[in-house]
């Protein structure tokens, strides 16, 4: 009966043993979060001044545009005075209206045309001068009318303009991530066999 109860006994403590007591190690997967620091990148907006060169027309004035009769021809008189801090040469364009009647035959000749012709003035600063151009016609017998236009030289000039321009810059925040682990935990025997054998 001794016997009995001893063995009963021991059966009873390996029995809890293998049930209740955590023997065995075993491991498994969790994910854990954590701080990192994550680097990206801003374009970040400034002002900048960049010189931009514009080429621009020389400032003047006509002072004078007449014409007069000299020997029967006409004579055309356009002045100039370049009224900018700069030195150029001022193209005057001089445009002609010409009609010519002419009888001969029986016929009366009915010609008309436009033509140009150009003379060039090279002016220092506040400098005045006069374009003279003789017209080979006859002024009694022909038609003629004339106009002029001016076409004067440029100069560069530096502008400072503001623009926006773009820095990328490198920055950094915090961040939350995960990553797996693998843990370990005690398990019983029975635990053991039942789950992870």
């Amino acid at each position: 009966m001794k016997i009995g109860l001893i063995i009963g006994s021991v059966i009873l403590v390996l029995f809890l043993v293998f049930c209740l007591v955590p023997l065995k190690e075993v491991s498994y997967a969790v994910t854990v979060e954590y701080e990192d620091t994550e680097t990206y990148y801003e374009e970040q907006p400034y002002e900048s001044s960049e010189t931009h060169t514009n080429s621009i027309p020389l400032q003047y004035r006509v002072t004078d545009a007449h014409d007069y009769i000299e020997n029967g021809k006409p004579v055309l008189c356009v002045s100039l005075k370049n009224e900018d801090d700069s030195p150029g040469i001022f193209c005057i364009r001089f445009i002609i209206e010409l009609s010519t009647i002419s009888i001969g035959s029986g016929a009366i000749n009915i010609t008309s045309g436009t033509f140009h012709d150009q003379i060039e003035l090279d002016l220092d600063p506040a400098e005045i001068e006069t374009a003279i151009y003789l017209l080979n016609l006859n002024a009694q017998s022909d038609n003629w009318s004339w106009g002029y236009e001016v076409i004067p030289d440029t100069k560069d000039v530096d502008t400072a303009v503001m623009v926006t321009k773009y820095l990328r810059v490198e920055k950094q925040r915090p961040v939350t991530r995960q990553r797996p682990e693998t843990h370990y935990r005690s398990v019983t025997l029975l635990d053991y066999l039942l789950h992870y054998y």
